[in-house]
């Protein structure tokens, strides 16, 4: 059935329409019935639909979907390449899902598209322009860096205009079409919808949209995406039976079908389009905003996976100087388990009970799979050098291309004690080791110093006779005075009544980042309660009381007191939970360590832990992916002459919205009059709030799943076997001077990799020069992803400056570089400008802007 379009004056304002079926890949229901039921019956009905209606037009995203039909209905699968050759079907996204956007690593995003292009590309022959994520609730600041460089030029959204009952008065997203600018400057073309992803073609809603979009923009063309989803579904016939009858309404003004691609491109040949407003900000969503901590356990199991693939890839390119074939198709299929785990809802903990409990089946497979590529690797690269000495060869593996010296943990033979043991080191030193036992291990801890960037060290650890061992005592600054600890960089005490930390300083310093009214690392449980519950998506959504209550203290010790480390543990109790909380002091840390192991029995609380700084500051900053941002405290409620530098900006009634938001694995707040501060690290909480010198870290919220009408279950609790005990791992970080002049991102990114190890017996080998070794400086350039590129030989490197300054990196091999080209993220040359750096030997410099990302492909000489 063709439509007709409107001649006359009214044919100014235009309307055009695209099907889509918004389906989410697990919710209220299980993958599979997804991808048996859900997929093939939409797919099915659209198709019959096209032989019915001409010029009908379907858009559908998540090259996930269609991997699911290629793999399961072929001849779906077929019909769909044929109709999307014929024009009929577009591919939106460009994404392997539709992903959450603030809980994901930079890489994770990036992989995302590389994978999810690289699958349409190859499938159907087609270079996706659009991200389409109308489900995501709120985006980092840095996607449209990673669009552009992932040749994505638009972006559709729907959430940005929703609102919640703590928002009083509200404060509406502002912008339904505008460009969207990253914190790089980076520009891509959004378009926010005026009504849902699933209209249903009602004229008078249409008409309204058409009216606001002419009064915001002067426009008189209205994208409008129409559809059954959710549960799938897509358009249905009598939508499609109303668009056809407006079509041949003279009243009405001129509606057609359309591509969501071509509508973007032609709103940019507008004349008006010179008047589209730039935002240049993260897209925080004013609601949804406990979605960046329920389910503490899939979050932490996203973070794991994300760590152990980058190890995995870069580990497997240095061991193919030792014969190792790198694993390509293996690792591809690991990230496309990773990648469909970080859907929105499932990684927002917002699905069923039953949607965890598959996660937890493809995060063990991945966590084994890749657990054995990585270790084949490792053993692969130790199984060439040389090991000879006294005793078991111990390999430490630094994953980062920087010098770094930090603690390693090996396990050891039961009934070992220190004096049965000892640590050699490289040139035959005595290293301090010390044992430290659990419920169900006992390991050697020791320093290892100066590992370099992405190799390795050999050192042995020596089982002496018992009674016989030789006694060796330890010099070390590490001390313990009652329920203080203190090395050479950094004290703190602990409040025997409290648990809490009374004093925090660093060394030389007379300062102290607490007080005593105002303890540090303050345990705190809110209520969480929607007004009627179930109802008030309470698995979404925030509802905290006015006033906390704070665990009971059981008891503060002394747990251990040795050369390497010294513990205090507190134990605290509240309803039916328990908290152990270990303080750690290293000795040469400069840095206090915190192990948090919660057995979590509640229902509607929000457990968090406070940190009331002595540090005066309107904002705090966190890190987002690839970079950082800086928002005010949300208490604030006038913003007059507030003014941030790092980028400068006015303050806004939305910034009193952000009583939650999301960072990765730090957030700093330091003094604006001094510049000294600390820096909270993280290894995998999401969630954090800032608010009258205050700093918190959101741990664990119990929300009931789903709806009202939905089986009862609850979030995070610890009789859950996928759960069990809640171990969270964080660190505070003092530094005088301000945060950029630290080495603040790289703490991050180590506080999350420890160094790796795998054990070897006595055998000649090739000395550990013989790897490749890379070093990055300065501190402020990050390179967290280093593999194999997927088209060559060649390796990949994505690097970042990480603290909003102009930097020249300069990257140091220890071999010779025959060439360094930059390329985009997909790595297809087209972009990016194809910069070849002129490379000095075994060094090249790169000239990085405040906050970009830089892809690199580089080919060494005599490599392999």
């Amino acid at each position: 059935m063709k439509m007709n379009q409107n001649t006359g004056n009214i044919e100014k304002r235009q309307f055009y329409l695209i099907g889509h079926a918004h389906i989410d890949l697990a919710w209220l229901w299980p993958v599979s019935e997804t991808m048996h039921e859900v997929s093939p019956l939409t797919f099915r009905s659209v198709l019959n639909l096209m032989e019915q209606y001409d010029d009908f037009v379907f858009a559908q995203s998540s090259a996930q979907i269609y991997k699911w039909m290629e793999l399961y209905y072929p001849e779906i699968f077929q019909q769909i390449k044929q109709k999307m050759n014929d024009g009929r079907w577009e591919i939106v996204g460009g994404s392997w899902v539709e992903h959450t956007a603030n809980i994901l690593g930079g890489e994770s995003l990036v992989r995302q598209y590389l994978y999810g292009k690289r699958y349409f590309k190859e499938k159907f022959d087609v270079d996706v322009k659009i991200a389409w994520l109308p489900d995501t609730f709120g985006f980092n600041w840095n996607l449209p860096q990673i669009y552009q460089k992932c040749g994505i030029d638009y972006f559709i959204t729907h959430k940005l205009k929703w609102q919640t009952e703590r928002n009083d008065p509200p404060v509406p997203f502002p912008h339904h079409l505008f460009w969207w600018e990253g914190s790089d400057g980076s520009r891509v073309l959004a378009f926010h919808d005026y009504g849902a992803y699933s209209e249903r073609v009602q004229p008078e809603m249409l008409l309204d949209n058409m009216k606001q979009l002419k009064k915001d923009l002067g426009l008189d063309k209205l994208l409008v995406v129409f559809g059954k989803g959710d549960h799938g579904g897509g358009p249905l016939p009598d939508m499609l039976d109303r668009a056809n009858s407006l079509a041949n309404d003279d009243k009405f003004p001129s509606v057609h079908f359309s591509k969501a691609v071509e509508y973007f491109e032609m709103i940019k040949d507008e004349p008006q389009s010179a008047d589209i407003p730039v935002f240049n900000d993260e897209l925080y969503l004013k609601t949804h905003r406990g979605t960046l901590t329920t389910d503490s356990q899939v979050k932490r199991d996203n973070r794991l996976g994300e760590n152990l693939l980058a190890n995995v890839e870069k580990f497997a390119f240095i061991a193919q100087q030792a014969g190792f074939v790198y694993p390509q198709i293996k690792i591809k299929k690991l990230w496309e388990k990773l990648l469909y785990g970080q859907v929105h809802d499932n990684l927002d903990g917002t699905s069923l009970h039953t949607v965890y409990l598959d996660a937890a089946t493809d995060y063990a497979q991945l966590n084994r799979n890749a657990g054995r590529l990585l270790d084949t690797a490792l053993n692969t690269i130790s199984g060439n050098m040389d090991t000879n000495g006294d005793g078991q060869a111990i390999v430490v593996f630094n994953p980062h291309p920087w010098v770094r010296s930090d603690i390693v943990e090996i396990d050891c033979e039961k009934g070992r004690t220190q004096t049965h043991l000892k640590i050699i080191g490289p040139e035959g030193e005595l290293i301090p080791c010390q044992i430290i036992e659990n419920e169900n291990s006992k390991k050697v801890i020791f320093r290892a110093e100066n590992i370099p960037g992405l190799s390795a060290k050999v050192f042995h650890l020596i089982y002496l006779v018992p009674n016989t061992a030789e006694k060796t005592e330890f010099s070390t600054a590490l001390k313990v005075d009652g329920y203080r600890l203190s090395n050479r960089f950094v004290q703190v005490e602990i409040d025997k009544k409290t648990g809490n930390i009374s004093s925090l300083k660093k060394n030389g310093v007379d300062k102290n980042y607490f007080s005593l009214e105002t303890m540090g690392n303050e345990l705190e449980i809110w209520g969480d309660i929607p007004p009627d519950p179930p109802n008030g998506e309470p698995a979404w959504n925030i509802y905290l009381a006015d006033k906390c209550e704070k665990p009971k203290v059981m008891d503060v010790s002394v747990l251990e007191i040795g050369p390497v480390r010294a513990v205090i543990r507190i134990k605290k109790s509240f309803n039916q939970s328990t908290f152990e909380q270990d303080v750690i002091l290293y000795d040469h840390a400069e840095q206090v360590d915190f192990v948090l192991r919660v057995n979590w029995h509640e229902r509607y609380l929000f457990a968090k832990v406070a940190f009331p700084f002595q540090l005066e500051n309107c904002y705090a900053t966190y890190e987002i992916p690839f970079g950082f941002i800086e928002r005010f405290d949300h208490s604030i409620k006038n913003g007059d002459g507030l003014k941030l530098n790092h980028p400068p900006r006015e303050w806004s009634p939305a910034d009193g919205t952000k009583f939650e938001v999301s960072a990765l694995r730090w957030v700093n707040v330091s003094d604006d009059n001094t510049g000294s501060g600390i820096t909270l690290l993280n290894d995998s909480k999401y969630g954090f709030s800032y608010e009258n010198k205050t700093l918190r870290m959101s741990l664990i919220r119990s929300p009931r799943r789903g709806y009202a009408e939905t089986t009862e279950a609850w979030s995070d609790q610890s009789d859950h076997p996928i759960v069990g005990t809640h171990v969270i791992k964080y660190a505070l970080v003092p530094h005088q001077g301000k945060w950029q002049d630290t080495n603040t991102a790289q703490q991050g990114v180590e506080f999350n990799s420890p160094l790796l190890t795998a054990q070897e017996s006595q055998h000649s080998g090739k000395s550990s020069d013989s790897l490749i070794q890379l070093n990055i400086e300065p501190h402020n350039i990050v390179i967290e992803t280093i593999k194999k590129a997927e088209d060559s030989d060649d390796m990949i490197i994505r690097l970042y400056e990480a603290h909003g300054i102009d930097t020249k990196a300069i990257l140091t091999f220890n071999k010779t570089l025959v060439s360094v080209i930059e390329t985009d993220m997909l790595e297809w040359d087209k972009y990016v400008d194809a910069k070849v750096f002129h490379a000095d030997g075994k060094k090249v410099a790169i000239a990085m802007q405040k906050h970009e990302v830089k892809t690199l492909r580089i080919r060494l000489e005599d490599f392999i």
